[in-house]
């Protein structure tokens, strides 16, 4: 084959390339254009939740609320969606904040509730962003939002509680106390509050008003399991005679009737009366606590008094025994009785002092004995007595 017919049938191959390859173009083309043309006829792709998209706010929220309950994350969505075409749709963002809140997206309920209660600044909305706040552990700005919301709506005393409580988790236990004390006010019957305000005391150290606020809260409510365990436990520190408790101060313990203290030098013990007068009652049983009963028989108290008035000027001054009777600072009739072996400490001293006070037909008395001053019994059991509890 010479060169001219080689040339001659490359040259007819080359066409024959060149028109196959444009046959099977053409024929792709019109393929892809016919199945276009078919997808156009069949509609938009159906959504990632096998629905027709909603064409305005309304639908939306229509669909939306189908999934609330099976399906919370394409009910999320779809109220997203439609928000934002109807942004104060307040019924609709509140059960989206619900949605985030029950997904825990705390943070994103949080921002709805605000919004809620920004636009609307109704009671509920105070309730449901409080909540929400408190829920997501910011105690002091959900404290906060409580106090304002009682300044606004004076007549709702929940918020006031509310207050209070928060008042309480941020560790502001006084002015927890002062707010619901108000509320208590308000609300005297409501029995979690008293027990709110027993936990207050108990932290204030502070057991007899804690414990009047439990016994209080028992009454309100009636077999709460939490409210008699924090009567039980308070009950175990007292000491109950009749309708008398008595808390047991650190360094005591039980015995028999009435209290030991731990090194054993001291001892109190309580006593009920049939109705007489507490200043005999009082002398009787100081009298009784001493060992040498006959040192304070009538004439030898006078003899002591005649000697006290002619050693006055004695350096150092003579122990001199002693009966003494007063009245107890802020308690109607009850009596303070003194009995010593003498005024001053000594190494053979012995004192005892009663504290007597009438109370329902009985006259209750509490004797403290040991080797030592009569001044340190009488402060050890004024102060029992300030913080003893009168049951009703």
């Amino acid at each position: 084959m010479n060169s001219e017919t080689l040339y001659t049938y490359i040259i007819k191959n080359f066409f024959k390339v060149v028109l196959i390859v444009f046959f099977i173009t053409v024929i792709l083309f019109s393929q892809g254009f016919s199945q276009e043309k078919e997808e156009q006829k069949k509609g938009p792709p159906p959504s990632l939740l096998s629905v027709e998209l909603p064409k305005d706010a309304e639908e939306f929220f229509k669909e939306a609320d189908k999934l609330l309950e099976n399906d919370p994350v394409g009910a999320i969505r779809l109220y997203e969606r439609g928000l934002i075409l109807k942004p104060d749709a307040w019924d609709k963002r509140k059960k989206l904040a619900s949605l985030y809140e029950k997904q825990n997206q705390l943070d994103l309920a949080i921002y709805e509730y605000e919004a809620i209660n920004k636009a609307t600044g109704s009671k509920e909305s105070f309730f449901d962003l409080i909540r929400s706040m408190e829920k997501a552990n910011l105690i002091i700005a959900a404290k906060d939002i409580a106090v304002n919301a009682f300044k606004k709506y004076p007549d709702e005393p929940a918020f006031l509680y509310l207050s209070g409580e928060l008042f309480y988790k941020s560790g502001e236990l006084n002015e927890a106390l002062k707010t619901l004390q108000e509320f208590i006010r308000l609300k005297p019957a409501d029995g979690k509050a008293f027990f709110l305000m027993g936990s207050i005391y108990e932290k204030l150290n502070k057991p007899k008003e804690a414990l009047l606020a439990y016994l209080r809260a028992g009454e309100l409510i009636k077999n709460d399991i939490g409210i008699n365990d924090a009567i039980k436990r308070f009950q175990a520190k007292t000491f109950n005679i009749k309708d008398l408790s008595i808390f047991i101060p650190d360094g005591w313990i039980r015995d028999k009737d009435g209290l030991l203290s731990i090194e054993g030098s001291q001892r109190i013990t309580f006593f009920v009366d049939p109705k007489g007068d507490p200043e005999k009652v009082a002398i009787k049983h100081a009298k009784d606590a001493m060992p040498y009963y006959g040192l304070f028989s009538d004439e030898a108290l006078k003899a002591y008094e005649e000697f006290r008035k002619s050693s006055k000027k004695e350096t150092p001054p003579l122990p001199i025994p002693f009966i003494r009777v007063k009245n107890m600072e802020g308690k109607n009739f009850a009596k303070i009785v003194t009995v010593s072996t003498g005024e001053i400490a000594h190494s053979n001293i012995e004192s005892s002092v009663a504290i007597s006070t009438p109370y329902k037909e009985k006259v209750y008395t509490i004797a403290w004995r040991a080797n030592d001053t009569a001044e340190k019994g009488e402060k050890i059991l004024t102060g029992l007595l300030e913080q003893a509890i009168w049951l009703p």
